[in-house]
């Protein structure tokens, strides 16, 4: 199980978007969303909120295509399906926001399962804290939508803000699932049943 981790964990990396070559992502989120349904396939019977993802990470891959080309690149046909793109972009934002959500409630359950109350709690606390800055993100690009240019002009700066502590917040919180696949590892789980099986000579020896 504790390789699923690992998948998913290169899988949130991808969500990252860093464009080159005039336009193409060079993480691109299909690429993402399918380590993310790989890691998936070994703990949809975990709990019911890898199960939900499980259900989501599908459809994300097939509407994550129409980010792989950056179309700014190309003005002349931006402007006849800008609109119908950011459509689309914001709802593949909100349906990611909602997948990584069940992503670690799911990783919340397995800590809890294997009693680490610090990874529950550090994963649950990095996942509220992505969620509020990935809200307002979503709540500005859907604002900027909106016909009014000396709006949209005025929220560049505080988008860009926003947009550069969502990637440290989601950094963050990705780490959390990579700090779960190193405590299910194999020789961090022997050490630990080590350190319990010595304590607990001792102990017998002291009785």
């Amino acid at each position: 199980m504790y390789s699923a981790f690992f998948n998913i964990f290169l899988g949130l990396l991808f969500q990252l978007n860093f464009y080159a070559f005039k336009g193409i992502d060079i993480l691109p989120d299909i690429i993402g969303y399918y380590f993310i349904y790989k890691g998936l396939k070994n703990l949809t019977t975990e709990n019911q909120f890898f199960t939900m993802a499980n259900k989501l990470v599908l459809p994300l891959l097939m509407l994550s295509i129409v980010k792989i080309y950056n179309f700014q690149y190309h003005q002349d046909l931006l402007l006849s399906i800008s609109l119908g793109l950011d459509i689309i972009k914001i709802i593949i934002f909100a349906l990611n926001m909602y997948l990584i959500y069940n992503l670690c409630q799911g990783a919340m359950k397995v800590a809890e399962s294997i009693n680490d109350d610090y990874l529950e709690r550090t994963i649950g606390q990095r996942l509220y804290l992505f969620l509020g800055i990935a809200g307002f993100l979503l709540v500005l690009s859907i604002f900027s939508l909106l016909p009014f240019a000396g709006v949209v002009t005025a929220m560049q700066f505080i988008f860009t803000i926003i947009y550069f502590a969502y990637i440290l917040v989601f950094l963050i919180m990705a780490a959390g699932i990579y700090n779960l696949y190193i405590e299910l590892s194999p020789s961090r789980v022997k050490t630990v049943k080590a350190k319990a099986g010595g304590k607990s000579s001792k102990s017998k020896r002291k009785r």
